[in-house]
């Protein structure tokens, strides 16, 4: 079966921004989707999202993008059996630049991820369990979900520096039990900040987002939910956090700014340190600048035994990125974003060389977010342990987690 025709159109994603969908066209006679998310916090390493840079959506047009894969990437593949592997070699070698700055990484993933989808439909087989063969994984299990509880930094408007506190179940035994454990505890914390006098309108990835105090007061009352949740249903949590450190690192003094206070890089570490000994804390992601190599090998060092220290901006799901940081010990664990790196079959390198190393790996959405759960099956599929897809709220994150009971239940009949 061949592809006989490639369409892209301008969509809008969950904060009301121009993004991409994509669709591939087999036999003129059916079609699968897909469509790109976008980040506020990005790394600066990340490949290029492709803007119109016009006055038209204030310059977040994608026009550009677009007319890329009409022009340039569907010619190419018109004609061409949809294997992802086949023709995301095309697109790499078609942009030949090392962070897709001529066709856009927006544009190649739209390709690439409508493309897996194609491929995955012809053959007749689910999303996830495609991932899984083009891996060469023989058994599968469902991500375990960090739930964003509370947005902070570049994803809210409100004064939390630290971006994302998120909370997972940990005495739960299926993804079901564990959707339940979230939801129960979102509504438990609604409730204490409602009766702490707190809004409970939500950031841009489906957490609340309040003022605070301080940023141990968010800690506190996240505590609260936590022992309440414990006495009434038996439900047990961890605390996990995107410090996104870079976004309030000064690069003249090289100090960080938490709540009006200065941190050296070796004081930081000392903080979260101590985090860690007065609540349940299991993770760190970007916990330093995205350039300081030697501060990720000294927190690797000092908290790694104990931690999970993910990079997201360190790394940008690039597997030369991520070989350094195995090679230097920085960090022990990779944020896995196709958006960064701009094609699913480089994601999934990125995924498979973290894997063989002994580095955990966390599946991640994007704040600017769309309704596709490609994700999801991503999760499952590559056996990626984690999955963070935002908070119990809003329908762009749901639909992930949707999606993960889809794919549970559909591997728990399979066994019946």
């Amino acid at each position: 079966m061949k592809i006989t025709n490639i369409k892209a159109c301008q969509i809008f994603d969950s904060r009301g921004l121009p993004t991409i969908e994509c669709e591939v066209i087999i036999n003129n006679q059916f079609s699968k989707r897909a469509s790109v998310p976008s980040g506020a916090s990005t790394g600066q390493h990340e490949a290029l999202e492709l803007r119109d840079n016009t006055q038209d959506f204030h310059g977040k047009g994608v026009q550009k993008a677009i007319e890329n894969i009409h022009t340039k990437i569907a010619p190419l593949l018109i004609g061409k059996n949809p294997d992802v592997v086949t023709l995301d070699t095309i697109l790499i070698d078609l942009d030949d630049t090392k962070n897709k700055s001529n066709l856009g990484a927006n544009a190649t993933l739209a390709v690439s991820a409508a493309v897996v989808k194609t491929q995955a439909a012809i053959e007749n087989v689910p999303l996830y369990e495609l991932f899984a063969s083009l891996c060469n994984i023989s058994s599968i299990s469902i991500a375990k979900p960090l739930f964003n509880i509370i947005n902070g930094g570049a994803h809210a408007d409100n004064n939390l520096t630290i971006q994302e506190i998120m909370v997972t179940p940990t005495n739960v035994e299926s993804f079901r039990q564990a959707m339940q454990a979230g939801s129960e505890f979102f509504h438990t914390l609604k409730k204490i900040l409602i009766k702490n006098n707190k809004t409970t309108l939500v950031g841009d990835e489906g957490g609340f987002a309040p003022n605070f105090e301080s940023e141990t007061q968010a800690f506190d009352l996240l505590m609260q939910a936590i022992e309440e949740n414990k006495k009434i249903n038996n439900y047990e949590f961890a605390i996990a956090l995107d410090v996104a450190a870079s976004e309030f690192y000064n690069k003249e003094t090289k100090h960080y700014t938490i709540a009006n206070k200065c941190y050296k890089t070796e004081e930081l570490i000392t903080w979260y340190k101590e985090l860690a000994e007065q609540y349940p804390l299991f993770s760190i992601e970007d916990g330093l600048e995205q350039n300081d190599w030697q501060g990720w090998q000294l927190m690797t060092k000092t908290l790694g035994d104990s931690l999970q220290l993910v990079g997201d901006d360190i790394f940008v799901t690039n597997p030369e990125k991520i070989y350094k940081g195995i090679k230097e010990k920085a960090a022990n664990a990779v944020l896995i974003k196709p958006n960064q790196i701009g094609t699913i079959t480089e994601t999934l390198q990125a995924i498979i060389l973290a894997q063989e190393n002994g580095f955990n790996t966390v599946i991640s959405h994007r704040s600017g977010e769309t309704n596709g759960s490609l994700i999801a099956d991503l999760a499952v599929g590559t056996n990626a342990g984690q999955i963070k897809a935002g908070g119990l709220s809003r329908g762009e994150r749901m639909a992930k987690y949707n999606q993960l009971l889809r794919i549970e239940n559909d591997l728990t009949n399979s066994l019946l």
